[in-house]
């Protein structure tokens, strides 16, 4: 039997401290040690997104909350503009066309940030100041890329529009600041940097968000947030929520505020350097031009497909990355170093990428990427 280590970018590591929180007894949703669960979950999600405004709960993964802000912040026949420049990009904009809403996209090459020129630009062209929103995701995992999210709110600010972010890849291991950064919707999920089981995902809306979410017509029911708002007074959810996971959450995030978020984002910083120093010893290409620090993307050998090698990887030596999505499919792999990944893990991941590099005839001086890795690392 091979021991399996988890190396995908969602789910991530679950601990066993967060994985044990969700075998105590079950409780009510609407007793009192739900209700305590609830705000202690919420409040501490708001230091964690940066904002002054409420957290909501939906049960569901973070597709989930795209969704539910599509549904809640537009009207069929309204116009939003799309940054797309990867797979959950692309996400929003079928989301919305599903709801009737006329997209116009920016469109990106995968590997590259948006210029925020560019979303100036189109939104000057809007001349009539139809643009209801502006939908961008924070960290695509499916390119590795980081938005500048700070630079984009402050251009959206100065228009008629709503800034809504999915930040279920970064949020928890990146600073993020909603508030700071005039983002009026934040959205994200439990299962990568908060390394959580999949299950909960979560929304915060700024005062501007919920004027309009008032006046949207798109159906909605059991994504109406003004139902998570009005059930919120109360420290409860609308619906039957996952209280297990929600448990498991709060222990996540309860060892989290132990270690500090300044620490958290130092720690995936360089758990991020050591990954890509490893690449380039080995001579490998890395794809995103502006990588997050939640995960490596790289572009095996020419003559090695990616899937291959990462499937040999896996059976082989237990180290499971992920793939490529969408027109990067059998082109990548993905590295992700978000959540629980410590020192070690990134040393495992390194060897197993080098010992399959060689078992499919790679030449390079066996070990230099574990070395160039642990060269960063002991600076800890």
């Amino acid at each position: 039997m091979v021991k399996k280590y988890l190396m995908t970018p969602g789910p991530t590591p679950v601990p066993a401290a967060v994985a044990s929180a969700q075998t105590v007894d079950m409780v009510s949703h609407r007793g009192r040690e739900f209700h305590e669960l609830y705000q202690y979950v919420t409040k501490t999600l708001r230091e964690v997104v940066g904002t002054s405004h409420e957290v909501y709960l939906l049960t569901g993964s973070g597709t989930s909350a795209m969704e539910a802000a599509v549904a809640n912040l537009t009207s069929p026949g309204e116009k939003a503009l799309v940054i797309r420049g990867g797979h959950f990009g692309n996400r929003w904009a079928d989301i919305l066309k599903e709801y009737g809403v006329m997209v116009r996209a920016i469109d990106v090459e995968w590997g590259r940030a948006v210029n925020p020129k560019l979303v100036a630009e189109r939104l000057a062209e809007d001349t009539e100041n139809e643009t209801r929103a502006v939908f961008t995701t924070f960290v695509d995992t499916s390119t590795g890329v980081v938005q500048d999210v700070e630079e984009i709110g402050r251009i959206v600010a100065d228009k008629n529009a709503l800034l809504v972010v999915d930040a279920v890849s970064g949020l928890g291991a990146v600073d993020y600041r909603m508030d700071e950064w005039n983002v009026d919707v934040t959205l994200s999920a439990s299962q990568k940097s908060f390394m959580t089981p999949p299950g909960i995902a979560f929304m915060s809306l700024s005062g501007n968000a919920w004027k309009v979410c008032e006046r949207a017509k798109c159906p909605r029911y059991y994504w109406d947030l003004r139902k998570c708002r009005q059930f919120g007074e109360k420290h409860e959810t609308p619906f039957t929520p996952a209280v297990a996971t929600l448990r498991a959450l709060a222990k996540a995030l309860e060892l989290m505020m132990e270690e500090g978020l300044a620490n958290i984002f130092a720690r995936h910083e360089k758990m991020a350097r050591a990954t890509r120093a490893a690449v380039n010893a080995l001579a490998l290409r890395l794809f995103a031009l502006n990588p997050a620090d939640v995960l490596t993307v790289i572009r095996p050998p020419d003559d090695i497909g990616a899937d291959e090698l990462r499937g040999h990887i896996a059976r082989t030596y237990g180290v499971v990355f992920g793939g490529g999505q969408g027109q990067l499919k059998d082109r990548i792999i993905r590295i992700a170093h978000m959540g629980a990944v410590g020192p070690f893990d990134i040393i495992t991941a390194v060897s197993a990428l080098e010992a399959g590099l060689a078992d499919k005839g790679y030449v390079f001086e066996l070990g230099v990427g574990v070395g160039a890795a642990e060269e960063i690392i002991k600076e800890m």
